[in-house]
C-alpha cells in the first residue's frame, strides 16, 4: 500500500511541475480577481464578501484599519491554526496566499478611482461580484494552491466534528451574514445572500465546467435497433454492456452512448419510440472523447 501511495505522490508532482506555470498564471489571475471584486462591488456598497474576507471587512469597518492589514492578519491566524492541527505541509501550501492576498488588495485600491457603478442596479451589482469571487475561488483551487481563509476552519471541522466541507461553510457563512445584518442593516445581509449564490454557481461552473454532451444508459429489449439508429443515422458510437436485471435475474444487453447536448431530444423519443417500456438513465458529462463515425460513401 505503502509503494502505491509513493507512486500517487510522485504522478501528482510530476503533473504539478509540468503545469507550474500554468498554474501560477492562474493563481496569480485568481487573486487579482478576488481583490478587485471586493475593492469594486463589495465595500463601496457596505455590503461583506464571503469567507475570511467577509470577516476582515467587518472589523476594518468597525476599527478603522486598512482592510489589507486586517486580511493579512486573519490569514497568518489561520496559517498558524492550520500548522498547528494539519502539520507543516499543509501550512506551506498557505504560505502564498497569505502573503500576497493582502498585497492585490492594497494595490486593488485605486480602481475605484477609474470605475464608477453608481447608476448601475445594486442587484445586478452583487451579481457581478459574486460571480467574480467564485471565478477567483475556482480559479485558485485549479491551480493546485491552498485557497486559504476559513477554509482550514471547514477542515478542522471536518476533521474533528465530522462536518462536510459544504456544510460547515455556510455555517460560517450564515454566522458572518447574520452579524453583517445588525451592523449593515437588513438589505445588505440579503445582498450579501444574492452574492454568496452566484459564487457558489459561478466556482461549481469553473472546476468541472459546462456539460456539452449526455451519456445515455439504455435497458431495452431491442437493441439492435437502437443500435443502429444511433451508428447509421447519428453517426455515434454505441458499446454494448452486459446486463443482468436485479428483480428477474434475466441476461440483458445494456446500451451506453455519448451524444451532444443537441441531439438528446432526439434520441430520447426514438427510444421510447421503438421500445415504449425501455429503461434509461440520461446524464450530464462534462469531459469525453465523444466523436461522430465517420463513414465511407
Amino acid at each position: 500500500m505503502d509503494i502505491v501511495n509513493k507512486n500517487v505522490s510522485k504522478l501528482l508532482n510530476e503533473i504539478h511541475k509540468k503545469n507550474f506555470g500554468r498554474n501560477i498564471f492562474l493563481f496569480a489571475m485568481g487573486l487579482l480577481i478576488s481583490a478587485i471584486a471586493i475593492n469594486l462591488f463589495f465595500v463601496p456598497y457596505q455590503v461583506i464578501p464571503t469567507g475570511s474576507s467577509g470577516l476582515a471587512y467587518i472589523i476594518s469597518y468597525i476599527s478603522g484599519i486598512d482592510l489589507s492589514l486586517i486580511t493579512f492578519f486573519i490569514s497568518l491566524i489561520l496559517l498558524i491554526l492550520g500548522f498547528i492541527f494539519f502539520g507543516w505541509d499543509y501550512a506551506l501550501k498557505m504560505i502564498a496566499i497569505t502573503v500576497l492576498s493582502p498585497c492585490f488588495l492594497k494595490a486593488t485600491t485605486l480602481i475605484t478611482r477609474f470605475i464608477d457603478l453608481e447608476n448601475t442596479s445594486l442587484f445586478l451589482i452583487m451579481i457581478i461580484g459574486g460571480a467574480m469571487l467564485g471565478l477567483s475561488t475556482g480559479l485558485v483551487r485549479k491551480s493546485g494552491f491552498n485557497t486559504g481563509g476559513f477554509g482550514v476552519l471547514s477542515d478542522i471541522f471536518k476533521k474533528y466534528f465530522y462536518l462536510s466541507i459544504g456544510t460547515s461553510g455556510l455555517i460560517i457563512n450564515a454566522i458572518l451574514i447574520t452579524v453583517s445584518a445588525f451592523i449593515f442593516g437588513l438589505n445588505s445581509a440579503i445582498y450579501a445572500i444574492i452574492s454568496l449564490l452566484a459564487s457558489s454557481y459561478v466556482v461549481d461552473r469553473v472546476l468541472i465546467g459546462i456539460s456539452h454532451n449526455k451519456v445515455f444508459y439504455i435497458v431495452t429489449d431491442n437493441p439492435l435497433e437502437i443500435r443502429e439508429y444511433v451508428m447509421d443515422e447519428l453517426h455515434y458510437s454505441v458499446t454494448l454492456v452486459k446486463a443482468r436485471g436485479g428483480y428477474s435475474n434475466k441476461k440483458k444487453k445494456m446500451l451506453m452512448c455519448v451524444v451532444p447536448t443537441i441531439e438528446y431530444l432526439k434520441l430520447k423519443e426514438l427510444v421510447l419510440a421503438i421500445d415504449s417500456k425501455a429503461f434509461f438513465l440520461i446524464v450530464d458529462i462534462y469531459d469525453s472523447s465523444v466523436r461522430k463515425i465517420c463513414k465511407n460513401m
